[in-house]
């Protein structure tokens, strides 16, 4: 008998094991599948079908990159929302149904997707280190070049450089900036004076206007749900040879959307910079009359004790709760008094002073901003400023007009330590610098640090001073290391734009970022 007893709890264990079941006989009738349902995502579909017992759901859209999702709650009633399908195919997609005893049901159903739009950006990954890369998918904020006007899409793609998902949020008629994912999983853009929540299969979940002010460039979600946006201030003014001009991007805004819908607190930028201030030469085509400063992104202070504000024409300042200066990181070149009449404080009084890794304070020359050196050169038309765990400021120095020499030269992802006791800046690391022209963008770009491997996701918005055709650079190295883990090439076509250096005739891309649908 005992020889025997192996097989029997062999044949146990098989008999207790649920079969897997055809996929029809779960179903009261046949699912319905429905492409694109609210005409903003294309690459997703709507599954709607109803099960004889309660089961949750997963499903898994084959390919050299598989996505998978599942749906942890039983329900009767389904809804399935399919985000990742490839673009201009018959997709497969594997359903599996399962019941609260174990029960599973298996299938396959096949959705059809349109190609992707003529003016896409062609995507080339060149470098790829799956093993030490943050998981996801890659997000690149691609602006379409519109005679005059961006159209917006959020794009994602595989490793393979292939579109899986894309928000087309063109129905705006000009730019949504800054496609955030709020902890609720839901996407938020700003335009202007319109806010707007979608879904991830693009339904409208929500649409506010903001009143007396105007969104742009970047938005982050506070704690309490509030949001901190760069903007402008209705009929905010600066005096300027003898005439009061009105301004736009010189604001930063608390904006309680949930509640009031209106401001609950602001930080009036020309109250503490030199208005009159510009820096940069004539031919490059910026209003510096009414776009003196150009918010481009912000954060907030821990406790919320105040902000970082970055602006591309000016550098970066930080200022408490009370819009009080504390310092001004920027070349010590041209700075005036402060003020919207120019009447208010020194702003030579705020400015940081660079100094090497000995604590040394580096020539005249570098303080003003005319000359670098190996380990030290001020940010100039910087983007994505942020203040990480360790107290640094990590922000893409552009290298716009670098030490005014008005050519280009390079573009990095830097990181400074500052000391506010002593009023000094250090630069403590950087990335970008040898790769040159291969990696200039005097504007746009983009730098993050990954949740889970610390890496740094590097992204270079618009290069077009080397010798490959127009495109962006998306890079992940690690951290301190440098190491290149990944790497791909947006190739703009720019087919709607005359491609003169002026607003909208040529594509770009805004940000990059890493996430998972």
């Amino acid at each position: 008998m005992l020889k025997w007893w192996p097989i029997i709890v062999m044949l146990l264990l098989m008999s207790c094991q649920a079969k897997v079941l055809p996929l029809e006989k779960a179903l009261n009738a046949p699912i319905q599948i429905e492409v694109n349902p609210y005409e903003r995502v294309p690459l997703a579909a709507l599954l709607e079908f109803t099960t004889q017992k309660p089961m949750k759901v997963m499903y898994t859209i084959d390919g050299i990159s598989p996505i998978s999702k599942t749906f942890d709650s039983y329900k009767r009633v389904h809804t399935v929302p399919v985000t990742g399908l490839h673009a201009g195919r018959e997709n497969v997609v594997h359903l599996k149904l399962s019941d609260e005893k174990g029960k599973t049901f298996e299938g396959e159903v096949s959705i059809k997707t349109e190609p992707l739009p003529n003016f896409f950006p062609r995507i080339e990954v060149t470098r790829l280190n799956r093993d030490k890369m943050e998981p996801g998918l890659h997000l690149v904020e691609f602006l379409l070049a519109n005679n005059g006007l961006f159209h917006s899409y959020t794009i994602m793609f595989d490793d393979q450089g292939e579109v899986r998902w894309f928000m087309d949020m063109s129905e705006a008629g000009q730019i949504c900036y800054s496609a955030l994912r709020l902890r609720n999983g839901n996407w938020f853009y700003l335009s202007w004076i319109n806010l707007f929540e979608l879904d991830q299969i693009g339904q409208l979940i929500r649409k506010d206007q903001m009143w007396g002010h105007a969104a742009d460039h970047d938005v982050k979600e506070l704690d309490n749900g509030y949001l901190l946006v760069g903007g402008t201030k209705k009929d905010a003014r600066v005096l300027r040879d003898g005439q009061w001009i009105t301004t736009r991007f010189d604001h930063a805004v608390v904006w309680d959307r949930a509640s009031v819908g209106q401001a609950v607190k602001e930080w009036d930028l020309a109250e503490v910079l030199d208005i009159d201030r510009s820096v940069f030469p004539a031919d490059y085509s910026l209003d510096y009359k009414a776009d003196w400063f150009h918010i481009n992104s912000i954060e907030i202070l821990p406790n919320e004790n105040g902000i970082i504000a970055s602006g591309r024409n000016q550098g970066v300042i930080k200022v408490d709760n009370d819009n009080n200066p504390i310092w001004i990181l920027a070349p010590h070149k041209g700075w005036g008094r402060m003020g919207r009449s120019g009447r208010g404080l020194h702003c030579s009084d705020y400015l940081l002073t660079a100094i090497d890794s000995t604590g040394k304070a580096y020539p005249k020359a570098v303080q003003e901003g005319t000359a670098s050196t190996s380990d030290f050169s001020w940010p100039t038309g910087q983007h994505a400023v942020q203040l990480l765990k360790n107290g640094n400021i990590l922000l893409f120095d552009n290298g716009l007009s670098r030490d005014f020499a008005g050519k280009p030269t390079y573009s990095c992802a830097v990181e400074f330590n500052i000391d506010e006791s002593k009023q000094t800046i250090q630069q403590v690391w950087q990335y970008g610098k040898s790769r040159g022209l291969d990696m200039y963008s005097g504007i746009t770009s983009d730098i993050d640090v990954l949740p889970e491997t610390n890496n740094r996701l590097v992204t270079a918005g618009n290069i077009r001073s080397s010798e490959q055709p127009p495109h962006a650079k998306i890079v992940e190295i690690t951290y301190p290391g440098n190491e290149e883990v990944f790497e791909a090439n947006i190739y703009f076509k720019d087919l709607r734009g005359s491609k003169e250096k002026s607003w909208a005739q040529f594509d770009l891309v805004y940000r990059g970022e890493r996430y998972s649908l």
